[in-house]
């Protein structure tokens, strides 16, 4: 199976606190979050994540003939793609395949899937990856406290990998849980989140991590690390004791510093746990949403080691912060507007 060549992140250098999303609402939240500041959206965000993935892999963009992006957050329901902004960004020709994955937090995952399963029937040679998330919430909400903005970009391929997609496995069900209606323009929620958690995030990336297991007859405790999407901290503690992974073979968090960074989360963690990584150790992924999870096992390669140097470290992003009030979050939302004159 194909493997990634190289990898880069973006994330907002504007902060704001949880609690002060919630404290006008009377109620609370730990952490804090990246936001957009008034210049960035989903595009810019993905263009600095994909211009460090090309950087790190040492391509010729020349060599890219299909994109994959996924997102939540795309401004678009009909009408407009966000993929072939990129292909005219990396000037490639018009018969470079361009896909976008929308309406799920899974969206990165399935473009990811796509991208190898593109690679695998010979279709693609060279692949490129995107997400990029700024998902719209409603005020008062713990979407409004929890979700973050980034993106991540992964190019994918067969030669001079830094990394191997060793097996995925999938497991899916009709359970709803967050979902954002046309009319809404945010982010509702079905269930109670504690609800959410168990039977939705819980159940399904343990059911696709063990899938996963018995397809590469591995246990646990046989992954150096674990990368579970964080849509907050508790969470990716849930599926460890009916797995046997151990606390410490777990992703550093990053669901408190920068927020739930939807169809992203899983990918971004990835990346930080890449930055610091050794040939021959072995990773667990596995996202979850919208009733669905995708489990991958990932070897690293003695690639990685010479392709160190290049790498624009997550911790580099998530160290470069300023923090700005509720009220200035709500104006580069748009929630809040001046009255004309």
């Amino acid at each position: 199976m194909a493997g990634i060549i190289g990898y880069g992140v973006y994330i907002p250098r504007y902060r704001i606190e949880q609690k002060e999303t919630q404290i006008p609402w009377s109620s609370w939240a730990g952490g804090e979050k990246a936001v957009c500041g008034a210049d960035e959206d989903v595009v810019t965000m993905a263009a600095e994540a994909t211009e460090n993935a090309i950087k790190h892999a040492a391509i010729d963009p020349a060599q890219i003939d299909t994109i994959y992006l996924g997102t939540a957050s795309s401004p678009y329901i009909e009408g407009h793609l966000l993929s072939p902004i990129f292909a005219e960004i990396l000037g490639l020709p018009p018969e470079v395949r361009a896909v976008d994955y929308s309406g799920s937090l899974n969206a990165l995952a399935m473009a990811l899937l796509g991208c190898l399963d593109a690679i695998e029937a010979k279709n693609t040679k060279c692949g490129l990856v995107i997400g990029t998330e700024n998902r719209m919430t409603a005020p008062g909400t713990e979407s409004d406290a929890s979700s973050g903005a980034g993106a991540v970009t992964m190019v994918i391929g067969t030669e001079d990998t830094i990394a191997d997609f060793e097996a995925v496995h999938t497991y899916s069900t009709l359970f709803i849980d967050r979902w954002e209606a046309a009319q809404d323009g945010w982010v509702s929620n079905y269930f109670d989140y504690r609800f959410d958690r168990e039977y939705g995030y819980k159940k399904h990336i343990t059911g696709a991590s063990k899938g996963l297991m018995q397809k590469v007859d591995k246990k646990g405790q046989d992954f150096t690390y674990v990368v579970f999407q964080q849509p907050d901290d508790r969470s990716p503690n849930l599926p460890t004791k009916e797995l046997g992974i151990q606390a410490e073979q777990l992703a550093p968090s990053i669901a408190s510093t920068l927020g739930d960074l939807g169809s992203c989360s899983a990918f971004v963690s990835l990346a930080g746990v890449l930055d610091k990584a050794k040939p021959g150790e072995r990773i667990l992924l596995a996202t979850y949403g919208s009733g669905g999870s995708n489990a991958m096992s990932i070897t690293v390669n003695k690639a990685i080691d010479k392709k160190r140097k290049r790498i624009v470290p997550l911790e580099k992003y998530a160290a470069q912060k300023d923090y700005i009030t509720y009220v200035s979050y709500l104006k580069l939302r748009e929630m809040i507007k001046r009255a004309p004159y």
